[in-house]
């Protein structure tokens, strides 16, 4: 090998660099679904981390551009024994330009709204069970004239007591919806 030194002073820009943009990302406005915030990240993530009873000072930050260019950016913050990582991409840009959260640690910390999305349930089988034919009626023999036909017994009818089976049509949202982007029903 090769003296460490001597690839150092090639390194020393490199990380001062991923420096810088760290820095600047910090000073980012986060996007959230509707739009970004005036908040910046570091004081995005700080709200966060306080209200979990963690100090934003032990938070360190690092960046790195990616094989396409962009700036990807993590935060790590030590929570009991336990390191995390948050990922943001970073867009520089005019007023300090914007982040976006690439994984679900970086949008728990900047999205207050942010739920995690449920577990997918299997819909509960309707189990139809079958009506059982009613054994007919025995009627004994009487000499009495008031035994009359209208006197039968009813019979209980299977379809008429069967509640409505329609399934709702599914919302379709309005071609603006669709075009502009814009969620009404607030869902993620």
């Amino acid at each position: 090998g090769m003296d460490i030194t001597r690839i150092d002073r090639f390194a020393h820009p490199v990380l001062l660099e991923r420096q810088r943009a760290a820095e600047l990302a910090t000073a980012a406005h986060p996007v959230l679904a509707n739009g970004p915030t005036v908040e910046t990240l570091l004081e995005t993530v700080t709200t966060a981390l306080a209200s979990r009873g963690l100090s934003a000072e032990a938070t360190t930050w690092d960046a790195w551009r990616t094989e396409d260019g962009r700036w990807t950016v993590r935060m790590s913050w030590q929570a009991g024994r336990s390191e995390n990582f948050a990922h943001f991409r970073f867009t520089p840009g005019s007023h300090g330009g914007t982040v976006t959260a690439i994984d679900e640690a970086a949008s728990e910390l900047i999205d207050p709204e942010f739920e995690r999305p449920l577990r997918p349930v299997a819909a509960v089988a309707q189990l139809e069970f079958e009506q059982l034919p009613t054994a007919p009626a025995v009627t004994t023999p009487t000499t009495s004239k008031a035994a009359t036909p209208s006197a039968a017994p009813v019979v209980n009818q299977g379809p008429a007591n069967q509640p409505n089976k329609r399934k709702r049509k599914p919302e379709i949202p309005a071609w603006e919806d669709v075009l502009l982007g814009v969620r009404t029903s607030g869902e993620r």
